[in-house]
């Protein structure tokens, strides 16, 4: 269907086919993907718009997905559990629904043909810079949309972002507020830092005698080890139960060719073209004066090949490919038009044949490269096939697998190495740790607090099974538990002291800055500072962001100016502003930038005012305890 659409994308007939043959998207809406099994519970109402539950854990997967892609080994795995985070999710879903309502209310709409292009232009379906069927297949069906579903919620962005873009169009920044934004940003200012360390200042501390003892007795559970167990413990995850699925060489022969198109590039071929047009219901006449020009532009390049391109450029009345000598780029069969196509597959590389006729008029072909057929051989594939039909399969199984795990934790509750056995599962050791855990995949909150739970210390049952992640499910039974201990002062006598001389020590240095700090305001010292280094809002270099703060709020009217502020690691930070550089006169490229950003920001400040009316009329209503329910 949408090879139709990729036929000449930059030629005059990708303009015609795109108006003739658009795709008749059904916009049959987000209900069309959303699939069932209890996900249609309503947990936000928005206007005549619903987000369901499952709306809302889609989007909240997707959120964790663009995390763990950007925090790496860092990333939390329980991210989803947090209140906050459930609570900003939604929040972002119910904007998108009330500019949906917002852009529906208005009158816009997404035409088939828009729809194709945005389609046709994502590189995310492309090879080679070109759209590929194939690629679009495989990303839905690995995505689990159905064409139809995709379809729908793609023209639903586009209708959004084009309610959006009109609402931000409209912000402007005039050259006042662009300039002001502009010396702001580009100032400059020369500072001077020095930081009073407590180190500096220890030689001069005396504690008390006793005062480690009484620090120790008054904090003791600051030296308390928690306790902590060790556990085994039985994971049940979809990549596990793939591991252990069957495939057949039947089955793996089978997608081979049910996909051959994934793994097997058809034959493409490049051809330029010059175009004498004809439309379809032209007159006899017409026909024939436009054949007879064509028959003799053909019979001139066929004397002399090397001025095709020249030709082209000359004769040609496709717009779109004149300029670049007639140039159409590689194209598959079932690209172009079907006279087209059969003339251009039927030739020789160097090959020119004409006049071609086609709705469009009369075609001169050059074919200028053909790149054969080529791809994966079944050999070749099945390692790939194989992985993905596991993966179907035991996706197909596991709930099935997950719910008989969670059943036979709870019935042998007193040992996990009969159900590690019975489901091929690996029974793992854990080491030591505590309650707020912190070894995987103990540091999921959920499992951490279901191990230290009475009924599994106490009880010696397993835990019940917990999710951790997306089809990834774990047990745990106890084998080793450790009291909380409080440390013995003699073993930490040292560390508290040190710890309460620095303390001491930072004292002393905020005490010995403020004095120097009011010495420096009133002229009177002879401070020996350091070489100034010039900063701005857009690069304060090494300075902490507090001391950067002091830097912009110190009174540039009078300089030298002097700040002091308490250093965040212990001690004091002194602040010198010797001389504030003006914004240097920028070109009208910078200052195109700015304006542009300013007005972006505006623009961003005019939609969430926009949103806010909209919000408080459309009367939108959260079910918060559906988010709690989930996140416990």
């Amino acid at each position: 269907m949408l090879e139709k659409i990729r036929t000449l994308a930059t030629t005059r007939f990708a303009q015609v086919i795109l108006a003739l043959i658009a795709i008749p998207f059904a916009l049959w809406g987000v209900e069309s993907y959303i699939r069932t099994s209890g996900g249609q519970e309503v947990i936000a109402s928005v206007a005549d718009e619903k987000v369901t539950v499952y709306e809302f854990e889609q989007a909240l997967r997707q959120q964790q997905e663009r995390m763990r892609s950007m925090l790496g080994k860092n990333y939390d795995p329980q991210f989803a559990d947090n209140p906050q985070v459930r609570s900003s999710v939604l929040d972002e879903l119910v904007n998108q629904h009330l500019i949906f309502a917002a852009a529906a209310k208005s009158g816009l709409a997404v035409s088939d043909t828009r729809l194709a292009e945005a389609i046709i232009g994502d590189p995310a379906f492309q090879e080679n810079g070109k759209f590929s069927q194939t690629r679009y297949d495989a990303i839905l069906r690995n995505q689990g949309y159905s064409q139809a579903g995709f379809e729908a919620l793609m023209a639903r962005d586009l209708q959004r972002n084009q309610f959006q873009d009109s609402v931000l169009r409209t912000a402007f920044a005039g050259s006042v507020p662009t300039g002001l934004l502009l010396r702001a940003l580009e100032q400059t200012r020369d500072v001077s830092i020095i930081n009073l360390a407590p180190e500096q200042y220890m030689a001069a501390v005396k504690l008390e005698p006793g005062a480690a003892r009484k620090y120790y007795d008054d904090k003791k559970s600051e030296f308390t080890v928690p306790e902590q167990v060790r556990v085994e413990y039985v994971e049940l995850s979809l990549d596990a139960l793939a591991a252990q699925t069957p495939v057949t060489a039947d089955e793996l022969k089978q997608s081979y060719q049910d996909n051959l198109s994934r793994y097997v590039q058809k034959e493409e071929r490049k051809a330029s073209h010059i175009l004498i047009a004809a439309a379809a219901k032209a007159t006899d006449a017409e026909k024939k004066a436009a054949r007879d020009k064509a028959q003799a532009i053909y019979e001139s390049v066929k004397k002399n090949p090397a001025g095709f391109a020249g030709e082209a450029k000359k004769s040609s009345q496709d717009p779109g490919s004149a300029q670049q000598g007639g140039d159409l780029g590689f194209f598959g069969r079932g690209s172009m038009v079907k006279p087209f196509e059969d003339a251009a597959f039927a030739l020789k590389k160097g090959d020119i044949t004409g006049p071609v006729q086609s709705d469009f008029g009369y075609h001169i072909i050059r074919l200028t490269d053909i790149h054969p057929e080529k791809g994966k051989s079944f050999a070749e594939a099945s390692i790939e096939i194989e992985a993905e039909l596991k993966k179907q399969k035991a996706g197909k199984r596991f709930a099935e697998i997950a719910q008989i795990f969670s059943d036979k934790v709870f019935e042998q509750s007193t040992a996990l190495k009969p159900i590690a056995d019975e489901l091929k599962l690996a029974l793992r050791t854990s080491g030591w740790f505590a309650r707020a855990g912190g070894i995987p995949p103990f540091n999921n909150p959920k499992l951490a607090q279901s191990v230290f739970s009475e009924d599994v210390l106490k009880n010696k049952r397993n835990t019940e099974a917990v999710e951790i992640a997306p089809n990834v499910l774990v047990a745990a039974r106890l084998l080793e538990y450790k009291a909380a201990e409080l440390r013995p002062f003699e073993s930490i006598e040292q560390e508290i002291a040190r710890r309460l001389a620095r303390e001491e020590a930072g004292k002393l240095a905020k005490k010995d800055g403020e004095a120097r700090l009011k010495v420096s305001r009133e002229g009177k010292g002879a401070e020996t500072w350091p070489a100034d280094l010039p900063v701005s809002r857009q690069n304060a270099g090494a300075l902490p962001p507090q001391v950067m703060e002091r830097v912009l709020k110190a009174d540039s009217s009078k300089l030298p100016a002097y700040e002091g502020l308490d250093n965040p690691q212990g001690g004091y930070t002194l602040v010198r502003v010797s001389k504030v550089n003006d914004a240097p006169v920028v070109d009208d490229t910078k200052m195109k930038s700015y304006t542009q950003r300013l007005e972006q920001t505006l623009g961003q400040q005019e939609m969430q005012s926009l949103l806010a009316g909209i919000r408080k009329d459309a009367g939108v209503k959260i079910k918060k305890e559906l988010i709690e329910k989930k996140a416990n």
